[in-house]
Order: structure tokens, then sequence, then C-alpha cells
């Protein structure tokens, strides 16, 4: 087994995805690319009409709803202002001593615990083993003196899913050790096999799970997310968070999806199974590149022989495509790329330009 000694101390990184230049086809985010579904619009609609009034300081008829979809009660659902307000929560509540978090992923985990006065270290998994994670190296951190593990599933970017009877080994192994396990599940609706953490948090009193409700509802400009866990943990973070985090409009929009969110999980999981495999084969024929296989909704890809950050990346914008460089993320480095699944039409537009390049 890879020793995971010395331990690397996590910087922050504020680097994100996400362009706002219209006509641009953008491949650094990774959402539904469905887009909103017609009911997402009209309740935007219809709340527009009511953003003169306050929202309640809690919103506990959101997470009412989410917790009857989910069937777990109410009071282990806390909803908030994106998965990101919550993130920053769970590190400034929980005061973390010695938080390790598994890389590459999302930098705003370790900007969190960062912010919070932790000094979280890194769990690496590398590029040659696929970026997949050995549970040993978990076992190994937790006897170090971890008090939390933070993971991503499916993660981003590297899409890799830790199978259902692995986490819950991980959260076991947590559970003996007395350390927190926070498994962001942001991505979950589109993966392979979405079945939840969050069922296991009646079992497991310091098992946290993140959910996003801008991802799989294409929504991003309200921020919309929410968490699960034990009763008595949710709690103790709803006494700690801000009032009004979720606005009118959001609250509108999400309780809308929320009712037709089967149909959109379905439509959604079918193209997305389709495109990812177009965009894989398209890119393993070409030699330049290796793809990582992903469990979600984007996938990531080297570049061989790139050496200076970006010029895959340039390439692109040249020709009105956004990726998202990961030269600067924890864990990764120049030549590594991040590659949302678009729609049909895009996504052989980015191939063509891949191919060209």
């Amino acid at each position: 087994m890879r020793p995971i000694y010395p331990a690397h101390r996590l910087t922050a990184d504020r680097t994100h995805g996400g362009v706002d230049h219209e006509g641009w086809l953008d491949f650094s985010t990774n959402l539904n690319p469905l887009g909103p579904h017609p009911e997402a619009i009209a309740a935007y609609k219809r709340a527009v009409t009511r953003i003169s009034v306050y929202p309640p300081p809690y919103p506990h008829a959101l997470e009412a709803s989410i917790a009857a979809g989910l069937g777990i009660d109410s009071e282990c659902v806390l909803a908030a202002n994106g998965s990101t307000q919550l993130i920053y929560l769970i590190a400034r509540v929980l005061k973390l001593r010695s938080p390790w978090v598994v890389i590459p992923t999302f930098s705003e985990i370790a900007n969190a615990l960062i912010a919070a006065g932790s000094e979280p270290l890194a769990l690496l998994t590398h590029s040659e083993g696929g970026f997949h994670l050995d549970l040993r190296d978990v076992h190994e951190a937790l006897c170090a003196g971890a008090d939390a593990i933070f993971l991503g599933r499916p993660n981003s970017p590297t899409g890799k899913l830790i199978v259902m009877e692995e986490a819950a080994e991980i959260a076991a192994q947590c559970n003996r050790h007395d350390a927190w396990c926070v498994f962001d599940e942001a991505y979950i609706e589109f993966a392979d096999d979405a079945r939840s953490l969050v069922q296991l948090t009646s079992s497991f009193a310091k098992l946290l799970v993140l959910r996003s409700l801008t991802k799989i509802f294409a929504i991003p400009g309200l921020r919309l997310g929410y968490l699960a866990g034990h009763a008595n943990v949710v709690g103790r973070l709803r006494d700690a968070i801000e009032p009004w985090s979720v606005n009118v409009a959001a609250e509108a929009v999400a309780l809308a999806c929320l009712k037709v969110s089967a149909n959109i999980i379905a439509s959604t999981r079918e193209l997305i199974l389709t495109e990812r495999r177009r965009i894989e084969d398209g890119l393993v024929r070409l030699a330049k590149f290796r793809v990582f296989s992903s469990a979600a909704n984007f996938m990531m890809a080297e570049v061989a022989g790139e050496k200076s950050q970006g010029g895959f990346g340039r390439y692109l914008r040249s020709q009105g495509i956004i990726a998202r460089d990961l030269s600067a993320l924890p864990g990764c480095g120049p030549g590594f790329y991040r590659l949302g699944i678009r729609t049909q039409e895009d996504n052989k537009k980015l191939l063509a330009a891949v191919a060209d390049y």
C-alpha cells in the first residue's frame, strides 16, 4: 500500500468554473444539461410577486418536503443557501482539530476548514490508480488522529463514486474512532448508482451528508442545498446558521422542482449516460488524451505533455468553449481538465474542437 505520510497540509484555492459570457459553450460547470424544468420557471415568476415579503427565518416547509422525499424526519434536514454555506457552517461549528480531505475534490471544503481555524490534511488519491480511494488509507488517517474525513461521492472533479458498501465501511470506521464523516453528495442524482448515505445517518451520529438542489435542477443562480444527519447534530447546526438563508424565490422554485423530481432525474440520467459515453469514446480515440472513468455528469481528462498551465484550455477558449482547468487544484496539476456533460449538439462541438487540437 502507498504510504500517506508525511501528510500534506492543504492550502486555500479560490479558483472555480462557470462563465457568464453569452454565446460561449461552458463545459466548466456540472449542471443538468436539460436546464430548469418549466415548473421551476413558472414558480419563479409567481415568486417574483412576493419579493416584498420576508421569507420565513428558517425554511421548515422546504425541509419537510425534502425529508418526505428521503423518508426521514424533517428534524434531520437543514436547508441553506447552497451546500457551500453548509460546508462553512460545519467547519465553523465542529471546530475540527485534525480534519483530512480526500483530494482532489471541491476546493471550498479545505477553504472552509482553513477559514474556521483548522489545518486540513490531504488524503491523496493518484492518477496512476485512476483516483480510486484505498480504504486502508482512510484507516491510517484515523489511526493517526484524524477527527474528521471529508469525501465527495461522486467526487468532483474525478467523477469517482465510492460504492455503497465501501462508503458505509468508511462511516463505520469513523464511528469506531469517534471521528466525523462528511460525504458531499452534490452530484448523487446523476450517478450510475444513485443510492445515498442519507439512510445511514440514523445509525451514525457523526455522519453528515451534503446534497445540492442546484445541480440536478439547473438553478445555480438561486443557491440551494441541504444536509442530512442525526437530529441532535442537525439541531446543533440549525442553532448556528444565519436566519433567512433561503430566499422567497429559491424556496418556491425548490418546492416546485421537488414535486416533479422523479421525472427530472429519470430523463436526466438517461441523457447523461448516453452523452458521457459519447465524450469518453471520442476522447479515448485520441492518443493525446487520457480519460478517467466517471459515474457522474462530468469527466476528468489529462492532456499528455502539457507542462505549463492551460494550453489546451486556451485553445478551447479560442473556439468559444470553456473547460475547467485543474492546474491549480490540489491533487491535480498542469494538463488536467474537467468537462461537464452537455447536450448531444454541444458535446459534438466539443469533440470536433478537441479533434482539431
